[in-house]
């Protein structure tokens, strides 16, 4: 089965949704959100403060952030190069909303990338009109070390939970996609 190559953001999936509402008050999302003011709930403040005081824990970012500095890429370069390993060739501007860019941007990010010799563009089979960014040799290799990185980071950050607590969060984490899918699904 092909992978799809292009994916609707869901702010247009929620543009969509509510299409009559948005013309009556002539809001975006964004300005409907100012209008209505905070809403957020004791667990949404919870959840938000408890990732950020994960964030403050750099054993994660680390080998990344050395990585970065080592082969002279910014972050928005690895994100791109993941999402590139992980979907294989991808449609520039899929990649854009994958990463939350502008497809001006992501134009920069992707020049770059093939200056360095990690990607190399090409048509999408399927439609030729649309330029596709596939990961060459070199960026493959870079991959595999970003995610043996990552892996690495991840361990540490599991070894300090015991093993019914990884089940568990493992266990909401399903859920939450579940639902999440069920949602999408239901549009």
């Amino acid at each position: 089965m092909r992978r799809p190559t292009s994916i609707t953001p869901p702010s247009e999936l929620d543009t969509r949704s509510e299409g009559q509402d948005e013309a009556a008050d002539g809001l975006s999302p964004m300005e409907r959100l100012i209008q209505e003011g905070d809403r957020s709930t004791p667990d949404s403040r919870r959840f938000i403060a408890l990732i950020k005081e994960l964030a403050y824990f750099r054993s994660l970012r680390d080998p990344l952030a050395s990585l970065c500095d080592d082969m002279r890429l910014t972050p928005t370069q690895v994100h791109a190069l993941g999402w590139l390993g992980m979907d294989g060739p991808t449609q520039v501007g899929v990649l854009a909303q994958r990463i939350g860019i502008t497809k001006k941007t992501i134009t920069g990010v992707v020049d770059r990338l093939e200056d360095m010799g990690m990607v190399e563009r090409g048509r999408d089979a399927e439609d030729r009109r649309a330029v596709t960014a596939k990961l060459t040799h070199k960026g493959c290799e870079l991959y595999q070390a970003i995610q043996l990185m990552t892996d690495s980071g991840i361990r540490r950050l599991m070894d300090l939970l015991p093993s019914e607590d990884r089940e568990s969060l493992f266990g909401i984490i399903e859920r939450m996609i579940s639902r999440m899918k069920a949602a999408a699904s239901a549009r």
